[in-house]
C-alpha cells in the first residue's frame, strides 16, 4: 500500500520512487496528546508537521491577548508556520494537538537538502506555498467580504470533519464570530455541536 505521505505528495506532482522513498526517509514519527503544543508562539519554526492521524489547530494571540484560531490540519496535510520557517524568524502563532496526534516530522536542515538534491520535492513544496499563499488570499477575502452565515456554509462544504471533531469556540474564533453567534448559525441549518 502506498504511504499517505507519498500519496498526498504524488496528488500535486509526479513523485519518482527513489526521491519519494529518500524524501520519506527525513521524516520521524511524534505521538503528540491532546492539548500539547508543537509549536510556541516565539520560537522559530524549525520543523514541518504531516499529520498522519488526529486533528492540529494555529492560533496566534490578539493585542488583547485572546486566541485567534487561524488554521486546522488533519490527516494527510501538512502545518507549520511558514513565515518563520522560511526566515527562521520568531513565530508569530503556535499549533497544538487537538486531538491525540500521530505526525511525520521533517526538521528544517533535512528538508532544504531534500529540496536541493531532488526535483520533485521541490516542484512538491513549491506548489505547496503557491497553495498556502491562495488559500491566504481566498480566507482574507472571505472574512472581509462574507457573511457568517456565508463563511460557515463555505466550512461546512469544504471541511466537514471539522464540525464533528472541533470545539465549536475553535470554528468561530476562526470565523471571526463569537461563539454564541456561530450557536444561532448552527442551530438555524441544524448542524450538531461538539462542546
Amino acid at each position: 500500500m502506498l504511504h499517505p505521505l507519498i500519496a498526498t505528495v504524488r496528488r500535486f506532482t509526479t513523485f519518482p520512487d527513489a526521491e519519494a522513498a529518500y524524501f520519506l526517509s527525513l521524516f520521524s514519527e511524534r505521538k503528540y496528546k491532546r492539548g500539547a503544543r508543537l509549536l510556541e508562539e516565539g520560537q522559530v519554526a524549525n520543523e514541518v508537521f504531516f499529520v498522519m492521524k488526529g486533528s492540529l489547530r494555529q492560533y496566534f494571540l490578539n493585542e488583547d491577548g485572546q486566541e485567534r484560531t487561524c488554521n486546522f490540519s488533519m490527516e494527510q496535510e501538512f502545518l507549520t508556520d511558514l513565515e518563520s520557517f522560511s526566515r527562521k524568524s520568531r513565530s508569530a502563532s503556535s499549533i497544538e494537538a487537538l486531538e491525540p496526534t500521530t505526525c511525520l516530522v521533517i526538521a528544517c536542515p533535512d528538508l532544504v537538502t531534500a529540496l536541493h538534491t531532488s526535483p520533485a520535492t521541490a516542484e512538491f513544496f513549491r506548489l505547496i506555498v503557491e497553495n498556502v499563499a491562495a488559500e491566504n488570499i481566498r480566507r482574507t477575502k472571505s472574512l472581509l467580504s462574507l457573511s457568517p452565515e456565508k463563511q460557515f456554509t463555505d466550512l461546512l462544504r469544504e471541511k466537514p470533519q471539522l464540525f464533528q471533531r472541533v470545539p465549536q469556540r475553535y470554528i468561530a474564533q476562526y470565523l471571526g464570530i463569537a461563539p454564541e453567534s456561530l450557536s444561532r448559525i448552527r442551530k438555524r441549518m441544524m448542524i450538531p455541536q461538539k462542546s
